[in-house]
């Protein structure tokens, strides 16, 4: 069986010893503490000046970047056009059967003018001396007949 203890009954007496003046000082000793600790933290906000810089640094990292690293490194269609030899064109279009015909109908019209009009202007721009005229006229062979 349980014996019941009376709490009343029990005698009271303080256990634990409080210097002198302890709680009159208790609230200047925290508010210290406190300040201290607002001191030696860093401040949660970045000011306008720091946000501009790293702003205008984060801008020309991107900049850069931009600049250094081609935006496109696949090659055009002249570029791949390019890379082939004449040779390997001249026998796939043998070899498809394609016929010149076929290869003119399929170009434009307006890009064999163009073409024709840059050769007029490169020919009409290029200055002939006497010599070199005599040189082309004496190369020219007439022996063959026009039609």
């Amino acid at each position: 069986m349980k014996k019941k203890i009376d709490i009343e009954s029990l005698e009271r007496k303080s256990i634990h010893q409080v210097p002198d003046g302890y709680f009159e000082d208790l609230p200047l000793k925290i508010q210290t503490r406190i300040n201290d600790q607002k001191e030696t933290t860093s401040p949660a906000f970045i000011t306008r000046m720091q946000l501009v810089g790293s702003m205008s640094a984060a801008i020309a990292i991107f900049l850069i970047g931009w600049i250094i690293y081609p935006q496109d490194t696949r090659p055009t269609a002249e570029q791949l056009l390019a890379s082939i030899e004449t040779e390997d064109l001249i026998d796939y279009l043998y070899e498809e059967d394609i016929s010149t015909d076929e290869i003119i109908a399929s170009v434009d019209e307006n890009f064999f003018l163009e073409e024709l009009e840059d050769l007029e202007t490169e020919m009409i721009n290029e200055d002939l001396s006497n010599e070199d005229l005599e040189t082309i006229y004496s190369e020219l062979d007439y022996s063959t007949e026009i039609m």
